[in-house]
C-alpha cells in the first residue's frame, strides 16, 4: 500500500489529534517512521507521551505538552516505558530502546498503533465531542456500542447543518419577516456579529464531526498500512537487511493472529447485537464490560506474540 493511498486517513488522524490539543504532527512523520528514520523519533515520543496523559481538560493537556520540553530524555522515556508496560505492551524491542531518543522511530510507530487501539482514542474523542455538543452527563452511558456512537455523530452533523442553514437564512432576512422568527432569532437578527460567531463555531464542529465519519469509513486503510510497518525489514548498523529464514512459519503465525482477530470481531458483533436488543442494559452491562476487557487483553497478547515471533525469526536469520 502506497503512502498516497493512506495519506488522507493519516492526515485525518493528525487533524483529530490537533483539534484535541495535541502537538502538531504530520503524515510525513509517519512515513519517515515506517522506514525507521531518526527524524521521526522525537515527534513520536512526544505524541505517545501526550497520549498516555490524554485529558479532556484542555488546560491539563497543555500542561503535559509543556512538561515534555521541561523533562530530561531519560525521564520521559522511562515514564513512557513504565506506563505502556503496565498497560500490557511488553514488546522487547520497544522496551530495549535507548533512552537518548535518537533511534527506534519504527518501534514507536508500532507502539502508537497499539496504544490508540488499546485506549480507544478515537472513540474517546467522539464521546467528548458529543458531550460538548449536548452538554449531557449521561452521554457516556448511552455510547457503549460503537455503531450507536457513529449514529449519534451522524445525527449531530445533521443537526449542525440544520442550525447553520437557519442562521444563514436569518442573516439574509429583512425586517418584514421578523414575525416568522422566534424571540431568540430576533435577538440574533439585531446583533449580526453573534450570528457570525455561532457560524464559526458550527463550522469547527462540522469539521470535527466530518473527520470522525471519515475515520470510521476509512480506518481499515490506516490499520492495513500499520500492518505493513511490521513487514519492513530491520536494519543494522552496517545497513545490511535481516531476512527471515522461515517465512512459512511467520506466515502461519500471521494467519493464526488474523484468524483470532476475526473470531474476536465476530464476538464483538454478537455482543453489540445483544446490547441493542436487551432493554435491561444494567443487567448485562457488567458482564459485557468484562468480556470486552478480556477480548482487548487477548488482542494485546496476540499482537505482542506476533511481534516477538517475528523478532525471534530475524535474530535466527542473522545468527545463521
Amino acid at each position: 500500500m502506497s503512502l498516497e493511498e493512506v495519506r488522507p486517513i493519516i492526515d485525518c488522524f493528525c487533524q483529530i489529534l490537533s483539534l484535541h490539543g495535541f502537538s502538531i504532527i504530520t503524515s510525513e512523520t509517519f512515513r519517515l517512521a515506517k522506514y525507521d528514520q531518526n527524524e521521526a523519533t522525537v515527534p513520536l515520543y512526544k505524541l505517545i507521551f501526550e497520549l498516555i496523559h490524554f485529558d479532556s481538560n484542555p488546560t491539563n493537556q497543555e500542561l503535559f505538552k509543556n512538561k515534555f520540553s521541561q523533562m530530561s530524555k531519560d525521564e520521559i522515556v522511562n515514564i513512557i516505558k513504565d506506563d505502556l508496560y503496565k498497560r500490557g505492551y511488553t514488546y522487547d524491542h520497544f522496551l530495549s530502546l535507548d533512552n537518548n531518543m535518537e533511534k527506534g522511530s519504527r518501534q514507536l510507530l508500532v507502539c502508537l498503533g497499539w496504544l490508540i487501539y488499546h485506549i480507544k482514542f478515537i472513540e474517546k474523542c467522539m464521546k467528548l465531542c458529543l458531550k460538548s455538543i449536548s452538554n449531557d452527563n449521561q452521554t457516556d452511558k448511552d455510547q457503549n456500542v460503537k455503531c450507536d456512537l457513529i449514529e449519534q455523530i451522524k445525527q449531530a452533523k445533521r443537526s449542525n447543518l440544520k442550525v447553520r442553514s437557519r442562521l444563514q437564512a436569518i442573516e439574509h432576512m429583512d425586517l418584514q419577516e421578523n414575525r416568522h422568527m422566534s424571540s431568540f432569532e430576533i435577538q440574533l437578527y439585531q446583533y449580526p456579529h453573534l450570528i457570525s460567531q455561532y457560524l464559526i463555531e458550527l463550522d469547527k464542529e462540522h469539521h470535527k464531526l466530518s473527520l470522525f465519519l471519515y475515520w470510521n469509513k476509512h480506518e481499515n486503510i490506516f490499520w492495513k498500512w500499520m500492518e505493513s510497518v511490521l513487514d519492513q525489514p530491520i536494519t543494522i548498523e552496517n545497513n545490511e537487511l535481516l531476512r527471515d529464514v522461515n517465512c512459512q512459519y511467520l506466515e502461519a503465525e500471521r494467519q493464526k493472529f488474523n484468524a483470532a482477530i476475526d473470531t474476536l470481531d465476530s464476538a464483538l458483533v454478537q455482543l453489540e447485537q445483544l446490547w441493542i436488543s436487551n432493554d435491561n442494559h444494567q443487567s448485562i452491562e457488567r458482564d459485557v464490560s468484562l468480556i470486552i476487557t478480556s477480548i482487548d487483553t487477548q488482542i494485546s497478547s496476540l499482537f505482542n506474540q506476533l511481534l516477538n515471533n517475528k523478532s525471534l525469526l530475524r535474530k535466527k536469520s542473522f545468527s545463521e
